[in-house]
């Protein structure tokens, strides 16, 4: 490096008058963010250790921008010279011989940083000898005009300041400390290193390659200059202000991904891009256009501007995850329109679109891209009633894409809340329910009396019932729940050429019907299992004792289920599927019956024998239509149509049932013959 190249900022200030350009952001490092506040805190600190000679000289990395004559204007490293800056005003508070070099330092962002500047400058030893803390003698100075406390800058100085005094107030001849430069950094020319508009690329603060998202706002930047828009300024504040501040007080030194996630799921919303993963270093930055620089304006503003709305934040920051789902997406555009539409200011509808919108993502299937783009597209659809959704849905409208059983129930409600303010919250507080996810239309259908009349105590009556049934993500009693349906009815559900007798998962993602799936068909068999519940009594019990009482013939494929719960255990849960046959129902282990399968009779029979000690080997043949059989010595074991078939192995039948209780009388006669059998040996 060149002799003449300034390390310090005493070098530097005697060698060029050095600008923050207008360009910069304000001063940053003395706010009182969480964010700023460590920052702050640490890098004082390792000056400290750096002054004291604690440890090695403090190397502040790369501070590089452009001459322009004898003037330097940084491009990076603004925030360091300012701390810098303000140590040095503390330290050569008593040396009047340093006034006329650090009136070379200035901000020309705004005037009234300029004169800040310079005021503390001339007042320096005035502000720093007094007893009280920097802060309260400048605001307290005649010199100070009231309206600089609306400057970031200085806001931001007059913290830096009372914490400089607070941390270096007891050291001594701190001015000559700092003449044996602990604090150096490494000065460069941006002509040394190329155009302007490439340097971003090339090095950050410290000296290294920039990240995805450094580069990604260098170029948001440029773009957002080309185009002139009236909140570029405020934008570009924000950009490196508040709305960092947003995303450090949530993931702290993980937020550089959220951030950026935050643009690539905006865009992909879209249409700008066709996936959203590393995109930035490839963008096509024509087509951010003026209404989509206000739509990241308005949504990043209101969401940091209001902390307190949990559930906007949850879909707002959902969206940004690593696991992110395209619910997830659908999500966050319903939000982003809203908010983009209404200019982050008429936010009285807010809760009633998330509310809907939410309600219909979450009880739509979109597990794939085309699903998804169509979800966008609806909502885009939807968007010009945002501010009147109630009153839109109320009116029977034509909603695509998303389940018409969905829209049909949000119809139904926007009629009950804009009639019933009471029977309106309790609507809101049963679609809080995690499992059901808005879904709550059994206890409307069963609470209808007629067209369009419900009856608010029978809606509370079932749906109270309900909720005591599940947990946020499955049936509390599991197959307990099954086998009580089970003595009601066939209450399985098709899927495909099968049944099932409904997954716990709500969301369905093997695409086989959930237990909520079950509940939202509003059928007969699930209205009786409530009505024979009683709110105040022990569910568990109540289940175990319809069970008990149930009086389901043996030939009723229903009795091995309720009768033998270990049938359950063989069937995937993420499945739960049976198959009819010619000559009975078969239990499918897996999705599809193109494997091993069971009959859910001989599987019975099995586990029957195996409890009482009697051993044998089931035979399972590939195939639905496979023949099946149990194998017992030299017998066969068969169930067909109703009743089991022996042969022995010619062929000969040797005996099969014929009363209406096939399972008992099969396991009488194989008990018998092997204990006769038994006694022969």
């Amino acid at each position: 490096m060149d002799k003449t190249t300034p390390r310090t900022l005493l070098e530097l200030l005697e060698k060029y008058e050095v600008e923050i350009p207008i360009i910069q952001r304000d001063y940053a490092q003395g706010r009182k963010t969480q964010h700023a506040n460590m920052v702050r805190a640490n890098l004082l600190k390792d000056m400290k250790l750096a002054v004291t000679a604690q440890s090695p000289p403090l190397d502040l990395n790369f501070i590089y921008g452009k001459l322009v004559g004898e003037k330097f204007i940084p491009l990076d490293g603004q925030q360091r010279l300012t701390t810098l800056y303000f140590l040095y005003l503390y330290a050569f508070k008593d040396d009047e011989s340093k006034t006329s070099i650090f009136d070379k330092f200035t901000y020309k962002t705004r005037i009234s940083s300029r004169r800040f500047l310079r005021s503390i400058n001339e007042n320096r030893q005035g502000i720093f000898t007094n007893e009280k803390i920097p802060s309260s003698e400048i605001e307290d100075s005649i010199w100070f005009v009231p309206s600089w406390r609306f400057d970031p800058t200085i806001k931001s100085a007059l913290t830096m300041l009372d914490a400089i005094h607070d941390m270096f107030k007891d050291i001594d001849g701190l001015d000559e400390l700092l003449d044996r430069d602990p604090l150096v950094f490494n000065f460069l020319d941006i002509e040394n290193l190329g155009m302007e508009d490439t340097l971003y690329i090339k090095l950050n603060a410290r000296g290294r390659p920039l990240s995805d998202f450094e580069n990604f706002k260098a170029q948001l930047i440029a773009r957002l200059k080309k185009l002139e828009l009236s909140i570029e300024r405020e934008f570009e504040h924000c950009l490196d202000g508040n709305w960092t501040d947003l995303f450090w007080t949530k993931y702290e030194l993980k937020f550089d991904e959220p951030y950026l996630n935050f643009f690539g799921v905006l865009f992909m919303n879209k249409g700008i891009l066709r996936n959203d993963n590393n995109w930035s270093n490839t963008m096509n930055w024509e087509k951010i256009d003026k209404d989509l620089f206000e739509i990241i304006y308005y949504t990043l503003n209101f969401i940091e501007e209001n902390p307190n709305s949990d559930d906007i934040r949850e879909i707002f920051f959902n969206a940004l995850s690593e696991k992110r789902t395209y619910e997830d997406r659908v999500l966050f555009h319903g939000l982003v329109t809203y908010i983009s539409k209404s200019k982050g200011v008429d936010v009285s509808g807010l809760k009633q679109w998330a509310r809907i919108i939410k309600n219909l993502t979450l009880n739509t299937r979109i597990d794939e891209i085309d699903k998804y783009r169509r979800a966008i597209e609806s909502i885009d659809n939807m968007s010009a009633n945002y501010k009147n959704i109630l009153e839109y849905f109320s009116q029977d409208p034509r909603i695509s894409f998303f389940s018409s059983e969905q829209v049909e129930e949000e119809k139904k409600k926007a009629k009950i809340i804009l009639e019933d303010e009471d029977f309106a919250e309790l609507i809101y507080a049963a679609e809080e329910h995690k499992y059901f996810s808005g879904q709550v239309r059994a206890a409307l259908y069963y609470s209808q009396e007629k067209e369009d009349v419900y009856s608010k105590e029978t809606f509370i009556y079932y749906w109270d019932k309900i909720a005591l049934l599940f947990d946020e993500s499955k049936p509390i009693y599991g197959n307990l729940l099954r086998r009580a349906l089970l003595t009601l009815g066939d209450y399985t559900l098709p899927v495909s050429s099968y049944k099932t007798l409904c997954v716990d998962d709500p969301n369905e993602g093997a695409r086989t019907p959930s237990m909520k799936s079950l509940f939202a068909n509003c059928g007969p068999i699930v209205k009786k299992l409530l009505d024979n519940l009683e709110i105040e009594e022990d569910i568990e019990v109540q289940l175990k004792k319809m069970i008990e009482n149930a009086e389901i013939p043996q030939t009723d494929w229903r009795y091995c289920f309720i009768n033998h719960p270990t049938l359950f255990n063989v069937m995937s849960g993420s499945h739960l599927r049976l198959r009819n046959t010619i000559n009975s129902m078969l239990i499918i282990p897996n999705k599809s019956s193109v494997g091993y399968n069971y009959g859910v009779y001989l599987l019975t029979l099995k586990f029957i024998l195996d409890t009482s000690g009697i051993e044998l080997e089931i035979i399972r043949e590939l195939g639905a239509w496979s023949d099946q059989y149990i194998e017992l010595d030299d017998l066969f074991i068969r169930f067909d149509k109703g009743k089991y078939i022996i042969k022995d192995n010619k062929g000969i039948v040797v005996y099969e049932t014929v009363s209406n209780k096939p399972i008992s009388e099969i396991e009488e006669y194989i008990i018998k013959s092997s204990y006769i059998s038994r006694l022969d040996d």
